[in-house]
């Protein structure tokens, strides 16, 4: 049996419910804004109600919450059967995509220091919630209690998109995000998250293993690549030559890679900063992409989770890595689930390549 849909408006009231659909797919994603599609027969009830600006649940728990941004009919000449309705759109995270960092009048950035749970915070909460300008608040979110998470750090930001800086402070210290829904209160909650630590070695917590020779792995794909990455970061004023310029990285000879930073700034912590960025966004790419069987030795989160890490074999390739769950992709349709997990980095898109490449 299918698993129904919630439909609620964007006060967070429910409006309908849905139990037959022909596919929905939903990708969660640790570090970035996750997304949806839904296909659906357009002549079934309810479907007036999905439209841009409504939420969706689905869940056990309805722990699974979409906005819809995107609509489309298809209509062919067989007749009602197979029209059909396509929906898309972002989980919960994607409000955040809805604003920039803008820094106070007079001054040239918004700088935070503090944790890094703290830094992350301080962005969201100054751009979307105690904002100096009301119109710019997101009504019903709220920020959940500082844990600490993360370490001593600072960052500073000047109209880039909030979750894009979000997602780029998490990628570097290994902090996961979200927004979820407390529909009892009516509110959107943002907090920073990390997963737990389930790999082989450790034994804290009962270990995770996708193996094949464990029956848990329908499908595999491995990539390793060093097409795009840097091990050596310059980061300077590119046409000042009085400005101080630093490296950053310390491979020698053959396979050292070397990039620049334009950094206008002449401080050593910012150049030192920039250039520990630098290299994280270019480091090597190392992923998995496994077609898992959701039931099977472990169950899908009950014994893991999107954030977590665990241990990846694959005895052909004579590959072992303990990796953080990335990105999840859950299928649903009248045949089932199907859960494709992403390990390591996600392979870049050429969208997110382009953003690297104007930035």
């Amino acid at each position: 049996m299918q698993q129904s849909i919630r439909i609620l408006d964007k006060n967070i009231n429910l409006i309908a419910e849905i139990d037959n659909y022909e596919e929905l797919q939903i990708i969660k994603k640790f570090h970035k804004v996750g997304e949806f599609s839904l296909k659906i027969n357009a002549n079934k009830n309810h479907v007036d109600k999905l439209v841009k600006n409504n939420i969706i649940l689905l869940g056990k728990n309805y722990n699974k919450v979409c906005l819809i941004l995107h609509r489309e009919f298809m209509y062919t000449e067989t007749g009602e059967k197979s029209d059909i309705l396509s929906v898309k759109g972002v989980d919960l995270k994607g409000l955040l995509n809805r604003r920039l960092i803008i820094p106070d009048t007079g001054e040239a950035f918004e700088s935070h220091e503090g944790t890094q749970e703290e830094i992350i915070k301080a962005f969201v909460n100054n751009n979307c919630v105690d904002s100096s300008n009301p119109k710019r608040v997101i009504d019903n979110l709220i920020i959940s209690e500082n844990k600490n998470l993360g370490s001593a750090d600072m960052w500073r930001s000047s109209y880039e998109n909030l979750s894009d800086k979000i997602q780029e402070i998490s990628e570097f210290c290994g902090l996961g995000w979200e927004v979820v829904l407390d529909a009892n209160k009516k509110k959107f909650i943002f907090d920073v998250i990390t997963g737990k630590d389930l790999t082989i070695n450790q034994t804290e917590n009962p270990p995770v293993i996708f193996r094949s020779d464990f029956n848990n792995i329908r499908a595999r794909h491995f990539t390793e690549s060093i097409i795009n990455s840097k091990n050596v970061v310059y980061a300077g004023a590119r046409e000042d030559a009085t400005k101080l310029v630093i490296s950053t990285g310390e491979v020698e000879g053959f396979e050292r890679n070397e990039v620049f930073a334009d950094v206008s700034e002449n401080t050593i912590s910012i150049l030192q900063k920039e250039g520990e960025i630098k290299l994280k966004e270019y480091e090597e790419l190392k992923s998995f992409e496994l077609e898992i069987d959701p039931k099977n030795t472990f169950m899908y989160e009950k014994d893991y989770k999107l954030g977590d890490i665990v241990t990846v074999q694959d005895r052909k390739l004579k590959v072992t890595m303990d990796t953080r769950i990335v990105e999840v992709q859950e299928s649903y349709s009248k045949n089932g689930m199907k859960l494709k997990i992403t390990f390591g980095s996600s392979i870049p898109t050429l969208f997110s390549k382009i953003k690297r490449m104007v930035k």
